[in-house]
């Protein structure tokens, strides 16, 4: 829908230009309260995360992975310059609620009105969803003994503060179509939280087996012992703040001089959201590779194009 976005403002001005009467001038307020109906949500995860044998709680030899042939490779002790394990998931489109409320001034002798706005959105995605698409390590590990893969994504919801520009359509009678630009802020918040679970049988685990043209770790046996059965898991409220622009159409009907009701709708579109956490357990183990606490795991969940629809009524009142 942005691609029609210019196209839509050009042709409201060329309209407004030529329609009747202006408004008067003078405040208003407003309040509404409606529905947002959003798109599907692209999540993109990734973690600071080094290999399980570079893990001090799972592998206590981890110092001397690299003395194995066909392990020299394998980072665990040089600087960690963040893992190449990444993962995408989808969530499906839904809805939820949204209100809001608004300061305006007609300007004098002209069709334009300005507005401060605030509005709050909630929508209750409430969806969980198996990872199936992977890179690095998660590839690898889905594949071969991580036997569930999962995220959920619980309501996504943000407190909005916009600036917006109206030109009204008056057309003689009591009805006054409109339409209008803003551009603003989204304080978004996203529940979100993930479960990566190992097969419980260490006869499953491949961590630490010989890699092509290499030979098994030493101790390839404890490491998939102490590796079978654990989880990495969160539930964390992630949040950030988006910058957003909107489109705004609508009809008002004048009840009286100074009281209009009317129904309006919006197109909203966002910045990508990005924020980070530790995990809440790390293989079953605090979420850091040292067992004195040192090298702290740290994942980051991202997402596209945040976009959503509101319809609303909306009670306008004039001073």
């Amino acid at each position: 829908m942005s691609r029609y976005f210019p196209m839509a403002v050009i042709a409201a001005a060329l309209i407004a230009w030529t329609a009747g009467p202006v408004q008067a001038e003078g405040f208003y307020v407003s309040g509404e309260l409606g529905m947002n109906f959003a798109d599907a949500v692209k999540t993109d995860g990734h973690d600071t995360d080094r290999s399980s044998v570079c893990d001090e709680y799972i592998n206590p030899r981890f110092m001397t992975v690299n003395d194995t042939p066909g392990w020299k490779n394998t980072n665990c002790t040089g600087p960690n310059r963040g893992s190449d394990s990444v993962w995408e998931n989808r969530f499906g489109s839904d809805e939820g609620v949204l209100f809001g409320s608004a300061i305006g001034y007609h300007i004098a002798d002209s069709r334009f009105r300005v507005e401060l706005e605030y509005f709050y959105r909630d929508t209750g995605h409430d969806e969980a969803s198996e990872i199936t698409v992977g890179g690095g390590q998660v590839l690898s590990k889905v594949v071969q003994e991580i036997v569930r893969a999962e995220e959920r994504i619980g309501d996504v919801s943000s407190h909005n503060l916009f600036a917006n520009v109206y030109m009204d359509f008056d057309t003689g009678g009591k009805f006054t179509p409109y339409i209008g630009v803003g551009i603003g802020f989204g304080f978004t918040e996203l529940e979100y939280s993930g479960v990566f679970a190992r097969d419980v049988d260490p006869a499953r685990i491949t961590t630490g087996n010989a890699p092509a043209g290499g030979q098994a770790l030493p101790n390839a046996a404890q490491i998939q012992q102490n590796l079978a059965g654990t989880t990495t898991t969160e539930s964390e409220d992630l949040d950030d703040t988006l910058f957003g622009y909107q489109l705004l159409f609508g009809v008002d009907y004048t009840l009286t001089d100074s009281l209009l009701l009317g129904v309006k709708g919006r197109w909203v579109s966002y910045d990508s959201f990005k924020d980070k956490d530790e995990w809440d357990q790390l293989r079953s183990h605090p979420s850091n590779l040292r067992q004195d606490g040192g090298e702290t795991v740290v994942y980051d969940i991202k997402t596209d194009d945040i976009e959503l629809f509101g319809v609303s009524l909306n009670l306008k009142y004039r001073f």
